[in-house]
């Protein structure tokens, strides 16, 4: 679940606040905050189907309350419950660890029902609302583009949401598309027996489990080393002159190069240019570029280079 993209922005925001910090620098503490990082953002995964849960929740009670008023009209008594009856929210009370979630997580989205009640309304204003309303059409693949529609236009962009989720964790604004795109896709990984759906494992597997604590600590116990590369690299410069995230970035980069076999050089330099387009300075993709070409072709003619499998690609 937890992609390698994500994996690297986790370790550069854990490597961050580790090379910041010049007197506690424990590489087993380092390991722990990695993977409580990672263990944080796989429980923003959580409370995502949670906060589905909960507008759906709101549709569904919309309609209750409706049956009640007094002058009921033909749609209060006979209601559309078509948006109600969503199979993939049932789908996803299910699963043990979402339905925990609903009552025993950090996050409980019954303590924000006005931001529930904002994103209800917003949602049945819209023409996609409609439009998926008046659809005769009753199938998993019309509940499906309606929850997709719901994540893209009023969960990945939302200003009231990104607030909430900065008093809980500084990083789980960037997380949050990430985690949308993941579950989009495990939603659609059911699409033919979505009453079995269950959250992915947090590693597809052994090896990306590997990749992230292997990268984080072998960087760390690197980092001296990876410096002297990086001087030797720059004409009449100080280290310090480097912007820190840019070293950060750096060290994260020679350590995935020279540390981790399987991944070719070419896919490891792409990835960290766009962690730096998106969290460093304009000039940090040309500046990174060039630093890591020039260590590659170094390593490459020392031998030092120790790429097998996939990582010779």
């Amino acid at each position: 679940m937890i992609s390698r993209r994500l994996v690297r922005i986790k370790a550069m925001q854990t490597y961050y606040a580790f090379l910041q910090d010049d007197e506690e620098q424990n590489i087993d503490n380092l390991v722990k905050e990695m993977e409580r990082n990672i263990n944080h953002s796989y429980q923003l995964f959580i409370h995502l189907h949670c906060l589905l849960i909960a507008i759906f929740d709101f549709a569904a009670d919309k309609l209750e309350l409706a049956k009640n008023k007094h002058v009921k009209t033909d749609d209060d008594i006979n209601p559309n419950t078509k948006f109600c009856n969503n199979r993939i929210i049932s789908a996803f009370l299910n699963d043990v660890h979402i339905k925990n979630a609903m009552s025993n997580s950090n996050l409980n989205w019954s303590e924000y029902p006005e931001f529930v009640k904002a994103i209800w309304q917003d949602i049945s204003k819209s023409t996609y609302y409609s439009s998926f309303m008046t659809n005769p059409e009753d199938s998993f693949n019309q509940d499906f583009e309606i929850i997709k529609k719901i994540i893209s236009k009023n969960i990945t962009d939302n200003p009231q949401l990104d607030e909430i989720l900065e008093e809980k964790s500084i990083y789980w604004n960037d997380d949050l598309e990430f985690l949308c795109s993941n579950l989009i896709q495990n939603i659609k990984n059911y699409s033919k027996n979505i009453s079995d759906y269950k959250l992915p494992e947090l590693f597809k597997d052994n090896q990306d489990k590997n990749f992230a604590y292997t990268l984080i600590k072998q960087t760390a116990l690197n980092k001296d080393n990876f410096d002297k590369k990086i001087l030797n690299c720059l004409k009449k410069w100080e280290l310090e002159r480097i912007a820190f995230l840019d070293r950060v970035i750096l060290h994260l980069a020679l350590g995935e190069i020279t540390q981790i076999p399987y991944i070719p050089v070419k896919v490891t330099i792409n990835e960290y240019l766009d962690i730096a387009k998106f969290y460093s300075t304009e000039k940090s993709c040309t500046f990174i570029n060039g630093i890591i070409d020039k260590i590659h072709i170094d390593l490459k003619k020392s031998g030092e280079l120790n790429k097998t499998g996939t990582g010779l690609l």
